[in-house]
């Protein structure tokens, strides 16, 4: 008997060995595997890419703009259909998943669209720009339940690019559509969406550490608590450190990061995209008018909107933005517009750039900007020169042209 338990022991420990090295063979395969599909992704993705690849960064250098939640949402396998779709920004990033609120709602079949009329929808911070995503059909801060526009935009906008977040194809992508904004409303809506003081902790536990440095810096170290704050820190008289001096302009100009809507501005956007791109434009303060001019130019008819528009619903509202925390002196706005000079430049550009605006609708815009920003609305050149974002376009784009 006791030379039967010896014999069953014996056996039973052999198996166990022979199971643990069958593992460890089929795990090592697996990770060759894995490996093997890395290198192939990173070459199909120079292949595909029209850019120097030379100033392509680790993966690693990238995820330093991203919160650990960010990375587990981007790793994750989004709900899509069975033949599972590469994204652009996954063949730029392989390993990486683009996060759901970047993909299309299922109903769209993006891989169906001509090639001639495919639109990649270029979403800048707080221009209404969930708004106008969420009627195109992606899945942004949506009102539930979703509605999407009528017309053959929503259609042939297949992919979004978004902060660090390009998920447009160079090689296929027949229009950029941006969604734009006054500057001087765009970056005070920005400071007041960014700005964590009203519950640091649960911005600390929501976005993780790295993000509240990152806000530490202009929210806490500094006196800005108003968008008033940070333009009377830029006068003559100011008695604030030259640290926090210079961090409100960079605040303005976006040359440092404090926040993802302050950083990634008109310039990133439009020095992101090809030299070439045909670009779009929808205003916010002209959505309807502008949404329709880019229906027609894709094909679609003229007046797909009506003027008593209820079908694009306002999306990601931010009500921290009361008119208290909108107030600027006279004084701080001609310095904050001073600041600003090169990003109204840029959105000058973007405006003239557009297929779809004539010279009276660009017209209309600067003339809005002259009750605000009358010198810079005028100006072609500014006093400071034009920021050079090579660095943040390595960084966060991924190549540069």
């Amino acid at each position: 008997s006791i030379r039967k338990n010896k014999v069953w022991v014996l056996f039973t420990l052999l198996f166990f060995c022979c199971l643990t090295i069958g593992y460890q063979i089929g795990t090592n395969l697996v990770d060759a595997d894995d490996k093997d599909g890395s290198i192939s992704a990173s070459r199909q993705n120079r292949k595909h890419s029209t850019r120097n690849q030379t100033q392509i960064v680790s993966r690693q250098h990238q995820n330093s703009e991203t919160t650990q939640e960010e990375l587990r949402e981007k790793r994750k396998y989004s709900p899509r259909n069975q033949t599972q779709i590469v994204h652009p920004y996954e063949r730029l990033w392989p390993g990486l998943r683009i996060p759901d609120y970047m993909l299309k709602d299922p109903q769209y079949d993006i891989e169906s669209v001509p090639a001639d009329k495919k639109a990649c929808f270029v979403h800048v911070g707080k221009t209404a720009g969930s708004t106008v995503g969420c009627s195109l059909g992606f899945n942004l801060h949506c009102a539930v339940p979703k509605v999407q526009a009528p017309g053959v935009l929503p259609h042939y906008t297949t992919n979004m690019f978004h902060a660090q977040m390009y998920d447009c194809d160079d090689e296929t992508t027949s229009f950029f559509i941006f969604v734009v904004r006054h500057p001087l409303d765009r970056w005070i809506s920005a400071f007041n969406y960014d700005n964590p003081s009203r519950d640091w902790e649960g911005f600390r536990r929501f976005f993780g550490e790295k993000h509240f440095q990152f806000r530490s810096q202009l929210y806490a170290e500094c006196p800005f608590n108003t968008v008033n704050d940070v333009g009377e820190a830029l006068s003559a008289e100011s008695n604030v450190t030259d640290i926090c001096k210079r961090r409100a302009e960079a605040s303005i100009d976006g040359t440092e990061h404090f926040g993802c809507h302050h950083y990634f501005n008109y310039q990133f956007h439009l020095e992101a995209i090809p030299k070439n791109a045909t670009i779009m434009t929808l205003r916010t303060e002209h959505l309807v008018e502008d949404w329709n001019s880019v229906e027609f130019n894709l094909g679609g008819g003229k007046e797909v909107l009506g003027k008593g528009n209820k079908v694009i619903a306002h999306n990601n509202v931010n009500n921290a933005s009361d008119d208290k925390l909108k107030y600027l002196s006279d004084q701080s706005k001609r310095m904050i517009c001073s600041k600003l000079c090169n990003e109204i430049q840029i959105y000058k550009k973007i405006l003239r750039l557009s297929i779809n605006l004539n010279e009276t609708q660009v017209q209309d815009s600067i003339d809005e900007l002259l009750s605000s920003c009358p010198i810079e609305a005028l100006s072609t050149s500014c006093i400071a020169p034009m920021p050079n974002i090579t660095d943040k376009l390595i960084n966060n784009r991924g190549y540069m042209a």
